[in-house]
């Protein structure tokens, strides 16, 4: 037999009680239908049994992992008080903090997974 992609439409059998309304049908308990595999959600998967063989699921494509870069800086003209900042310009510490703790914390963060 040859494979459906999931865009693909099979057959679908109706099982259990009640009915449902499928693209303006009324789908009965036992009546099959055809529909894609898309168009029937998994959550109804114990009510609908497929007829044909369903195609495989689509390969995840793994994201690449960015790393965060912290940086310090002084907190507006002081010399003594300074932030420590992500990659986006977000302040991360809600104090102000001195400079030894603040590359302490910049660092931790960095290093941190």
């Amino acid at each position: 037999m040859e494979r459906t992609k999931s865009s693909d439409v099979i057959r679908w059998k109706k099982i259990g009680g009640g009915h449902f309304i499928f693209n303006g049908r009324m789908i009965k308990p036992g009546q099959v239908f055809t529909a894609s595999v898309d168009q029937i959600s998994k959550n109804f998967r114990d009510l609908c049994v497929p007829l044909d063989e369903l195609p495989p699921p689509p390969e995840e494509v793994p994201m690449d992992v960015v790393q965060a870069i912290y940086t310090v800086h002084p907190r507006g003209k002081s010399k003594t008080w300074f932030d420590v900042i992500d990659s986006r310009g977000k302040v991360i510490n809600e104090k102000a903090l001195k400079k030894e703790q603040a590359e302490r914390f910049a660092n931790d963060l960095t290093t941190a997974k």
